[in-house]
């Protein structure tokens, strides 16, 4: 099968490598590459969701798959539904994991606690290229809480500041949820209240167990 990763804000295709490495041991092919506005030379100002969305579609389109799963991680939800959106025949099934599942003309800040939103913001605002810097203290304090030191730090200098356009634009959708693709969540074990949010408009019917003690999974 072959299999796209896309990653979340402020990394790079390498977030998925060890993933990667161990779906081609079992026959797969996968591409990760990095998003627009995340190389460590890239030119940021100006960079949005849409922008983003337009450069991995033309990236895949390039690779000449017709075929093909797609994975997105955090931010990275957004991204597959584009793709998705975009190709409807050719992606076969979407698996979401910890990511931000949205409605036509949602952007992520609106699923995001109206404080976190502001501080970002103001982060932006402070930047020369309207981007939002992450620091190794809060890296770990939001999204690796059980990192060792070594870890976070190695993966700490790795972060590139986040084009705010892939937080506050909204996305537009034409068909994505129509076409009902077959789906997955996928939550780890200390998920943020929002992100149960996302999952129950997406998947309704699901019983959403209440954070923050929640199991690794989720079914029908």
């Amino acid at each position: 099968m072959k299999i796209i990763l896309v990653h979340g804000g402020w990394q790079g295709g390498w977030a998925w490598d060890d993933v990667a490495a161990a779906l081609e041991e079992k026959g797969h092919e996968t591409f990760h590459p990095t998003m627009l506005g995340h190389e460590k030379d890239d030119d940021r100002a100006g960079v949005t969701i849409s922008k983003i969305a337009d450069d991995l579609i033309a990236r895949i389109k390039d690779q000449g798959w017709t075929e093909f799963a797609i994975v997105g991680h955090s931010g990275g939800g957004p991204l597959a539904q584009l793709v998705a959106d975009a190709m409807p025949d050719a992606v076969k099934n979407i698996t979401f994991v910890d990511a931000w599942v949205l409605h036509d003309g949602e952007c992520i800040n609106d699923v995001l606690p109206a404080e976190l939103v502001g501080g970002l913001t103001a982060m932006a605002s402070a930047s020369p290229d309207d981007t939002v810097p992450m620091t190794r203290e809060l890296w770990g304090r939001a999204f690796m809480q059980d990192a060792n030191a070594e870890s976070l730090d190695r993966l700490a200098q790795r972060l590139i500041p986040c084009p705010m356009g892939w937080l506050d634009q909204p996305i537009r959708l034409n068909s994505f949820w129509a076409k009902k693709h077959p789906s997955a969540y996928v939550f780890l074990k200390k998920i943020w209240p929002c992100l149960l949010r996302s999952i129950a408009t997406w998947r309704p019917a699901w019983k959403i167990p209440k954070p923050p003690k929640v199991p690794a999974a989720i079914r029908r």
